[in-house]
């Protein structure tokens, strides 16, 4: 039977993004275990079975194999997002679904935190980190969602470049904060009461006779 060459070229490209998505698991498992300076590229390819010289025509050499296993892991935080943002309808429970998602996600990959901090004592000069780098077209996406809130009076009528920048702050640190304490009970198990000091604050409400 003939094979049209445009069925073949997609299937070169999807064994292509296949073999790349193995290596770039593989990758960030070693590079979160050992550090970039002690990690064989050659161990790396050992693992998915292929050959040295595989893993540099995918990536090039060994800092670039290193910057793709950091955006690898910062799509898939993407991706676990994604998967949690339609499921509920009121925006302001779509933004804790997806805070929560974060949380969640760290939870389940604490090798990633790992790389986060080897990409930072690497690239230090770096800003922002690569994983950390905005998407312009998700940042416009939640500040719609934000200021749809503000307008229905769920939100107070903050700038929502400094609402953005809060929530990053929050989960994010809060994610450091747990792995650096050391704590093994998941943080996405404390979320519900996080999210009610950070949506609802600590002041009690003042009396209007106050």
């Amino acid at each position: 039977m003939e094979v049209h060459p445009a069925t073949a070229e997609r299937s070169e490209s999807t064994a292509h993004a296949e073999r790349s998505r193995e290596i770039l698991d593989a990758a960030v498992q070693h590079f979160a275990a050992g550090g970039y300076s002690q990690t064989d590229v050659q161990v790396i390819a050992d693992g998915v079975g292929v050959g040295k010289g595989t893993v540099y025509r995918h990536f090039g050499n060994k800092e670039g194999l290193f910057l793709a296993a950091v955006k690898h892991a910062r799509d898939q935080l993407v991706s676990a997002v994604d998967a949690v943002k339609e499921t509920q309808a009121d925006p302001l429970d779509q933004l804790r679904a997806c805070m929560t998602a974060i949380l969640r996600f760290f939870d389940s990959h604490p090798e990633i935190v790992e790389l986060l901090i080897e990409e930072r004592a690497l690239f230090r000069n770096r800003r922002p980190s690569l994983f950390f780098e905005h998407d312009e077209q998700r940042m416009a996406e939640w500040a719609d969602r934000l200021r749809r809130m503000i307008e229905s009076g769920d939100v107070r009528g903050l700038p929502v470049s400094e609402i953005q920048d809060t929530i990053s702050r929050f989960v994010f640190g809060a994610m450091f904060f747990n792995y650096f304490e050391g704590k093994r009970e998941p943080l996405a198990d404390k979320s519900n009461a996080m999210f009610d000091v950070f949506f609802n604050g600590l002041l009690a409400k003042k009396s209007e006779h106050s």
